[in-house]
């Protein structure tokens, strides 16, 4: 049998990831929607402000020590997702959880990638290299499961 050509993977390979997709996930919506909550609460805080000069420097701290929080959950979002794409596949929408990994069809002729978003409990459809969601095919009519 030959080799399995580096960063392709197998439907049984991408069912293995899926816990650790759907938890990096969670978290980075978590730290994302977090993040978006503190930088509106700042966004409201200036508007109703007619001079930033007028804050207090207790204001001006906070003001501070949330926008870093902010930030600091902004990071900890972009993690998330470089985990993600540590694992060798490809996020196609963070929206939908949609992750693409290649894949090299059973005759070794042929790479696509097999389709997974979050919510699915296996993977079950792949596309062509140049089409995506909108092309998923049902993944047992062309590849073995």
């Amino acid at each position: 049998m030959a080799e399995k050509p580096p960063q392709t993977f197998t439907p049984d390979e991408v069912n293995a990831l899926i816990p650790r997709l759907e938890e990096h996930f969670q978290n980075f919506w978590g730290f994302r929607e977090n993040a978006q909550r503190i930088m509106e609460g700042l966004r409201a805080r200036a508007r109703a402000s007619k001079d930033p000069e007028d804050m207090t420097a207790k204001e001006a701290a906070d003001y501070q020590m949330k926008n870093s929080q902010a930030h600091f959950l902004l990071e900890q979002a972009r993690k998330e997702i470089d985990a993600v794409i540590e694992m060798g596949c490809a996020v196609k929408d963070f929206e939908m959880g949609l992750v693409d990994f290649p894949h090299i069809q059973a005759d070794g002729n042929q790479e696509v990638y097999l389709c997974w978003k979050f919510g699915e409990k296996r993977v079950r459809f792949w596309h062509e290299l140049d089409q995506g969601y909108p092309s998923r095919k049902p993944l047992a009519k062309r590849l073995p499961d």
